[in-house]
């Protein structure tokens, strides 16, 4: 088990030989049945008797004269399923194997070294991963470290040591049992099936969600579906609250628009009256000069009139 991308079909495929379909890039593979022998898909019944993405594919192979059955199971942030999607599907698988009275020797969680930090999806699929185990069942847990040809060693040790330390990432699940191991190269074969062969001896296990099932017949009153439907709930909340403020955040702007229209509109309605209040004045000046250059008119033809009647009368001298 473990995040999509992090070597858990490559392990199940270095422990037998080529069979799984592997996934690259950046979505999740889809998954098609193998005929090759020793290998086999388990098809999901949900799924109408076909493999479609990230099914749970199961391969068999022997080790120390042993049948071994490997499970290899989606994690819980698929490109093209749901979460509720893959833990009904999973659920599914488990019932049927616990019908056929086959149970698990342990479980291998995968994590890839060079994640520097625990991302949402990562501590997602570890609180699933719980869930779905239960904490009794950590003795038979391992807990697998990949990819460790893309960094350092010192820097990979030191993830390493902060995943087991703390009680939010392995810390618990070290406390109670859980081994902490490696799958690295040169040889990946010989360190797949190291990590396998550890699981022979240990008495099998019935993981939480089967007693669960068991016990309550629905999924959604299982610990790993009430997980599921808490973070639904909260994605759910999270996204009310996302809308309420985007809701507000328009609501703001449109009070903040309609408070700028309103005072455009005033700059407007004042630029207007400052225009009208200069023509006034302009025409009350030209008005006032007018007048003036009247009166001045005026006084100069009352002038000159004055002067005509006021001029002496001619002296003619004989």
């Amino acid at each position: 088990m473990g995040k999509t991308g992090t070597g858990k079909t490559s392990f199940v495929n270095a422990v037998t030989g080529k069979g799984l379909t592997v996934g690259h890039g950046l979505e999740a593979c889809e998954y098609f049945l193998s005929t090759a022998f020793p290998f086999m898909c388990l098809k999901d019944t949900l799924s109408n008797g076909t493999v479609g993405t990230q099914d749970i594919q199961t391969a068999i192979t022997n080790i120390n004269g042993r049948e071994v059955q490997l499970i290899d199971t989606p994690g819980f942030d698929d490109t093209h399923r749901s979460d509720t999607d893959i833990l009904s599907t999973i659920a599914n698988w488990v019932q049927q194997t616990n019908n056929e009275r086959k149970h698990l020797s342990g479980i291998v969680y995968f994590h890839r070294i060079v994640d520097t930090r625990m991302e949402g999806s990562n501590m997602k699929n570890l609180r699933m991963f719980r869930e779905l185990c239960g904490q009794k069942n950590f003795k038979n847990v391992i807990l697998c470290t990949t990819m460790w040809d893309k960094v350092g060693e010192e820097e990979g040790r030191r993830r390493e040591e902060e995943l087991k330390s703390k009680e939010t990432f392995w810390g618990s699940l070290v406390s109670r049992g859980a081994q902490v191991m490696r799958h690295r190269g040169p040889d990946f074969t010989t360190s797949a099936r190291k990590i396998a062969e550890s699981f022979i001896q240990k008495d099998t296990i019935v993981l939480q969600l089967q007693e669960e099932l068991d016990q309550n017949g629905s999924l959604s009153n299982t610990s790993a579906g009430r997980f599921l439907t808490r973070e639904i709930e909260d994605i759910k909340k999270k996204q009310q609250e996302e809308m309420e403020a985007l809701r507000a955040e328009k609501e703001a702007n449109d009070r903040r628009r309609e408070i700028e229209r309103r005072r455009e509109i005033e700059r407007v309605r004042e630029q207007k009256e400052r225009e009208v209040a200069a023509l006034r004045r302009a025409a009350e000046e030209a008005e006032r000069l007018r007048r003036e250059a009247e009166h001045r008119f005026h006084q100069q033809a009352q002038h000159i009139q004055h002067q005509i009647e006021h001029r002496p009368e001619p002296c003619i001298i004989l």
